[in-house]
């Protein structure tokens, strides 16, 4: 593996919905072990509850975050950081701007990401097409419950 530096114009920058995605490292670039990825978070990002079959880190840069692990939701500040073990149900949820850092054990969350920034590009993809794209991934979304408005 060669040491290298990503800029952000030739680190192949993807948007998703209030989001923008930095691919830092792929599973190419470290032979499978690890991915990074920086998202940029606007007002109302979230991902829906899901498990992977690798461990994640979550690493807030700027920004608070309400992070879900397990049924527990815990809020993150900047500075802040939570793990996700491999098949622990979670998501986030951002009502303000936030920069997050993701860190993912094996390949295939960036791919995961972009395909699903790709579905949703010209509205909500089908739950059908969601559900066979995070499969072929490892992804398990699961059924969300209604979150509750934190604005009212």
């Amino acid at each position: 593996m060669d040491a290298r530096i990503i800029s952000t114009d030739d680190a192949g920058g993807f948007a998703m919905p209030h989001t923008r995605a930095l691919p830092l490292a792929t599973g190419a670039d470290t032979g499978g072990a690890w991915e990074a990825l920086e998202l940029t978070l606007g007002p109302g990002a979230a991902s829906p509850p899901h498990t992977l079959s690798a461990d994640k880190v979550f690493y807030l840069a700027d920004g608070e975050l309400d992070v879900e692990v397990d049924g527990t939701t815990h809020r993150l500040r900047a500075g802040q950081a939570a793990h996700v073990p491999a098949g622990v149900l979670h998501r986030y949820r951002a009502d303000t701007a936030a920069r997050l850092l993701v860190l993912v054990t094996g390949a295939g969350q960036v791919s995961f990401l972009r395909g699903m920034g790709a579905l949703g590009q010209d509205g909500p993809p089908s739950p059908d097409a969601v559900a066979a794209h995070a499969a072929r991934h490892g992804v398990r979304i699961a059924t969300p419950p209604r979150l509750p408005d934190s604005r009212g």
